[in-house]
Protein backbone atom coordinates (compact mmCIF):
# COMPACT_ATOMS: atom_id res chain seq x y z
CA UNK A 1 0.00 0.00 0.00
CA UNK A 2 1.11 3.45 -0.94
CA UNK A 3 0.76 6.79 1.16
CA UNK A 4 -0.43 10.05 -0.45
CA UNK A 5 -0.59 13.65 1.24
CA UNK A 6 -2.75 15.89 -0.43
CA UNK A 7 -4.36 19.37 0.21
CA UNK A 8 -6.22 21.26 -2.25
CA UNK A 9 -4.63 24.64 -1.40
CA UNK A 10 -0.87 24.98 -0.06
CA UNK A 11 -1.48 27.15 2.97
CA UNK A 12 0.98 27.74 5.51
CA UNK A 13 -0.76 25.31 7.70
CA UNK A 14 -0.57 22.35 5.10
CA UNK A 15 2.92 23.08 5.09
CA UNK A 16 3.42 22.97 8.66
CA UNK A 17 1.44 19.72 9.17
CA UNK A 18 3.20 17.97 6.44
CA UNK A 19 6.28 18.86 7.94
CA UNK A 20 5.14 17.23 11.02
CA UNK A 21 4.20 14.11 9.26
CA UNK A 22 7.56 13.60 7.67
CA UNK A 23 8.94 13.21 10.80
CA UNK A 24 7.02 10.14 10.99
CA UNK A 25 9.32 6.92 10.43
CA UNK A 26 5.97 5.33 9.22
CA UNK A 27 5.30 8.20 6.63
CA UNK A 28 9.03 8.30 5.35
CA UNK A 29 7.94 6.77 2.14
CA UNK A 30 5.08 9.13 1.99
CA UNK A 31 4.06 10.76 -1.54
CA UNK A 32 3.76 14.17 -1.72
CA UNK A 33 0.89 15.33 -4.64
CA UNK A 34 1.02 18.83 -5.06
CA UNK A 35 -1.39 20.80 -4.28
CA UNK A 36 -4.70 21.28 -6.21
CA UNK A 37 -3.62 19.01 -8.67
CA UNK A 38 -4.34 15.72 -7.18
CA UNK A 39 -5.01 13.11 -10.10
CA UNK A 40 -3.56 15.46 -13.18
CA UNK A 41 0.38 15.41 -11.67
CA UNK A 42 2.20 12.60 -12.73
CA UNK A 43 2.88 11.85 -9.52
CA UNK A 44 -0.91 10.44 -9.09
CA UNK A 45 -0.18 7.71 -11.52
CA UNK A 46 1.02 5.85 -8.29
CA UNK A 47 -2.26 6.04 -6.75
CA UNK A 48 -3.74 2.31 -6.45
CA UNK A 49 -6.95 1.09 -4.90
CA UNK A 50 -6.63 0.53 -1.25
CA UNK A 51 -3.73 3.25 -1.41
CA UNK A 52 -4.08 5.38 1.71
CA UNK A 53 -4.50 9.21 0.94
CA UNK A 54 -3.86 11.97 3.61
CA UNK A 55 -6.63 14.63 3.04
CA UNK A 56 -5.61 17.87 4.61
CA UNK A 57 -8.41 20.54 4.65
CA UNK A 58 -7.72 23.84 6.27
CA UNK A 59 -10.51 25.46 6.49
CA UNK A 60 -14.49 25.44 4.89
CA UNK A 61 -13.10 26.12 1.67
CA UNK A 62 -10.66 23.07 1.74
CA UNK A 63 -13.53 20.80 2.47
CA UNK A 64 -15.57 21.92 -0.08
CA UNK A 65 -13.08 21.11 -2.62
CA UNK A 66 -12.57 17.54 -1.48
CA UNK A 67 -16.07 16.83 -1.22
CA UNK A 68 -16.57 17.65 -4.58
CA UNK A 69 -14.01 14.85 -5.49
CA UNK A 70 -15.59 12.59 -3.07
CA UNK A 71 -16.26 10.07 -5.69
CA UNK A 72 -13.24 10.03 -6.98
CA UNK A 73 -11.84 8.99 -3.48
CA UNK A 74 -14.04 5.74 -3.17
CA UNK A 75 -11.52 3.36 -4.21
CA UNK A 76 -9.17 4.96 -1.53
CA UNK A 77 -8.46 4.76 2.17
CA UNK A 78 -9.19 7.96 3.22
CA UNK A 79 -7.61 9.80 6.68
CA UNK A 80 -8.63 13.40 6.74
CA UNK A 81 -6.98 15.99 8.63
CA UNK A 82 -8.94 19.49 9.91
CA UNK A 83 -7.64 22.42 10.06
CA UNK A 84 -10.21 23.26 12.97
CA UNK A 85 -13.01 21.25 14.64
CA UNK A 86 -15.70 23.79 13.08
CA UNK A 87 -16.23 21.43 9.98
CA UNK A 88 -16.08 18.11 11.88
CA UNK A 89 -19.98 17.78 10.81
CA UNK A 90 -19.41 18.42 7.11
CA UNK A 91 -16.29 15.88 6.77
CA UNK A 92 -17.86 12.96 7.65
CA UNK A 93 -19.34 13.03 4.02
CA UNK A 94 -15.90 11.74 2.37
CA UNK A 95 -15.99 8.05 4.98
CA UNK A 96 -12.62 8.56 6.21
CA UNK A 97 -11.41 6.23 8.64
CA UNK A 98 -9.98 8.41 10.77
CA UNK A 99 -10.36 12.11 11.36
CA UNK A 100 -6.90 14.24 12.88
CA UNK A 101 -7.36 18.12 13.60
CA UNK A 102 -4.33 20.79 13.13
CA UNK A 103 -4.34 21.33 17.02
CA UNK A 104 -4.17 17.65 18.20
CA UNK A 105 -0.57 15.87 18.40
CA UNK A 106 -0.21 13.01 15.73
CA UNK A 107 0.38 10.30 17.99
CA UNK A 108 -3.04 9.35 17.39
CA UNK A 109 -2.73 9.44 13.61
CA UNK A 110 0.33 7.66 13.43
CA UNK A 111 -1.13 4.77 15.43
CA UNK A 112 -3.86 4.96 12.94
CA UNK A 113 -1.49 4.88 9.89
CA UNK A 114 0.66 1.77 11.76
CA UNK A 115 -2.62 -0.41 12.07
CA UNK A 116 -3.61 0.36 8.57
CA UNK A 117 -0.33 -0.42 7.10
CA UNK A 118 -0.99 -3.84 8.73
CA UNK A 119 -3.79 -4.41 8.17
CA UNK A 120 -3.23 -3.83 4.72
CA UNK A 121 -4.32 -7.89 3.04
CA UNK A 122 -5.53 -8.26 -0.37
CA UNK A 123 -8.88 -7.89 -1.92
CA UNK A 124 -9.35 -11.60 -3.07
CA UNK A 125 -9.44 -14.38 -0.58
CA UNK A 126 -7.17 -17.79 -1.53
CA UNK A 127 -8.98 -20.95 -1.62
CA UNK A 128 -8.14 -24.02 -1.69
CA UNK A 129 -9.86 -26.21 -4.24
CA UNK A 130 -10.11 -29.70 -3.34
CA UNK A 131 -10.10 -32.24 -6.45
CA UNK A 132 -12.59 -35.16 -6.38
CA UNK A 133 -10.87 -38.09 -7.35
Amino acid sequence: MNIFFYTPWSSNRAKHYLERLLELPVLKLMTILPAGSLFLSPLALKLRSGDLLLLFAANTEDLRELLTLRNDFNDFRIILILGDSTILREAYSLRPRFIALYDETITKLEAVIKKTMQADTPCAQNYQIKKNV
